[in-house]
This record gives structure tokens, C-alpha cells and sequence, in this order.
């Protein structure tokens, strides 16, 4: 069994919510008068401002989670940040979970992120979510088909 499934962050309503807040502070700061004629230095102010939010943006609209489940093990990556595919065999996964908790409130926020308690978390918009636990650490995807996941962890666990 192969599955695969990739969620990018662009698809969320975060996306629209960051650049709408941006947009409105620019058109605000323009037409209460803070941009006055002829001073350079606000001008500058605002293009580094108008320059950072391009470039979170950027990041933001750029960010996704790839996975990849099959005979092998399971595989994942989260451009633009991990380039590269992190694989795990399946003898090295000890369990595979469905957390019944909504991924973006509990999980602490969308993205990728490192936890308190020492587990890296990739969320999504999806309202799923899934922890896998390898030797030494574990991480949390959220998923589209939890289903599919745990069907390929019980299908090659029940070949062992």
C-alpha cells in the first residue's frame, strides 16, 4: 500500500487573514496621514515594513507537509525549512495514534513547531491528527485520512 498526501498552508484561512491585517495597516497608515509628503523616512519605514511582511508572507504561502507511507516505512518532509525526506522504516516506529484533539487549538497554532514536552508538530489545516512515536522521540502530523494511516501501520504490523 503507497499513499501519499501533502497539505500546504497557503490552502488555510490564516493565509487571507495575514494579508488582509497587512493590507489594512498600509491603506490605514496612508489615509490617516502618518505618510506625509516629502519626509524620506517615513517612506523608508514603511517599505522595510511593507518588505518583512512580503518575505513572512513568502514563507508562509511556501510552507506545506509532504507524506509518504509505503512497503518500506513512512516518510515526510515540510519545505521550506526541511528540504529533504526524514524516513523512518517501520521497524523503527513503535506506535502509530489518532489523537481525537482539533489540530490547530490544542496542537499549539498552524505550522511546524517543537512542543514543551519534546515532540515536533506539523499542523495544517486539517482537523485531523496523528502521532507517530520512533525510538527516542515522536512528532505529530495532522492528515487529511487517518484512516489510511493507521490502516497501513495495522497492515504492517499484522505482517510481522
Amino acid at each position: 500500500m503507497v499513499y501519499n498526501e501533502s497539505q500546504a498552508l497557503k490552502d488555510t484561512w490564516f493565509v487571507p487573514l495575514f494579508f488582509g491585517i497587512h493590507l489594512l495597516v498600509i491603506v490605514v497608515a496612508l489615509l490617516n496621514g502618518l505618510v506625509e509628503a516629502g519626509d524620506p523616512s517615513i517612506y523608508m519605514g514603511l517599505a522595510i515594513v511593507m518588505s518583512a511582511s512580503f518575505l513572512i508572507g513568502w514563507l508562509i504561502v511556501s510552507m506545506k507537509l509532504v507524506i509518504r507511507l509505503d512497503a518500506i516505512g513512512l516518510s515526510y518532509k515540510s519545505p521550506p525549512f526541511i528540504n529533504t525526506w526524514r524516513k523512518y522504516k517501520w521497524e523503527e516506529i513503535k506506535d502509530i495514534q489518532q489523537i481525537k484533539k482539533a489540530s490547530i487549538w490544542a496542537g499549539g497554532g498552524l505550522g511546524f513547531h517543537y512542543d514543551l514536552k519534546g515532540e515536533w508538530k506539523y499542523l495544517f489545516s486539517t482537523p485531523h491528527v496523528v502521532r507517530v512515536s520512533v525510538k527516542g522521540s515522536s512528532f505529530v502530523w495532522s492528515t487529511r485520512n487517518p484512516g489510511k494511516i493507521l490502516e497501513a501501520w495495522e497492515e504492517w504490523r499484522r505482517e510481522r
